[in-house]
């Protein structure tokens, strides 16, 4: 008895999650082993948070939250984990004492030149043979997605 096909993965979103999923484990896996190797004990999402803070020179753990996707409470325990590895540390607003800066330190810097040219590696090596309109294609596309799902009614879900 077939399915509908409505009901089989291969429509809709069906056809690209599994896609996405995986992408996204082999990533961490990868980001994971870069981060071992260079003898950092970090999570993928700690070396991503780390290397946003370095690229922003410092960065609101509110802005943090909106540009990982996360809520406030993931973001603290983020950057609460960077902190205890002597990676990044908080420093208050100097206009606003309400707003923390997560700014990395010299010990994070290390860190961020130790591992950063094998992400670039990496980021070469997966996207090998991929042209950029291919890849401006494919930013579009997620975005789009990423867009219509944020407008959904009850889509407070990052």
């Amino acid at each position: 008895m077939s399915q509908p096909s409505s009901l089989r993965p291969h429509s809709g979103l069906g056809r690209i999650m599994p896609l996405i999923g995986r992408l996204t484990s082999l990533v961490r896996c990868q980001v994971s082993r870069i981060c071992q190797a260079a003898g950092y004990r970090i999570t993928p999402e700690e070396a991503d948070t780390l290397m946003i803070n370095r690229h922003c020179n410092g960065i609101s753990q509110t802005h943090l939250a909106t540009i990982l996707g996360k809520d406030k409470a993931a973001v603290t325990r983020l950057i609460d984990a960077l902190v205890r590895s002597r990676l990044v540390g908080r420093v208050r607003d100097e206009q606003d004492r309400r707003v923390i800066w997560a700014r990395i330190t010299e010990e994070g810097e290390r860190a961020f030149e130790d591992i950063w040219p094998e992400l670039m590696d990496l980021s070469g090596q997966a996207l090998a043979g991929i042209d950029e309109e291919d890849l401006r294609h494919l930013e579009r596309t997620l975005t789009a997605i990423n867009t219509n799902l944020g407008r959904i009614e009850g889509a407070d879900c990052a």
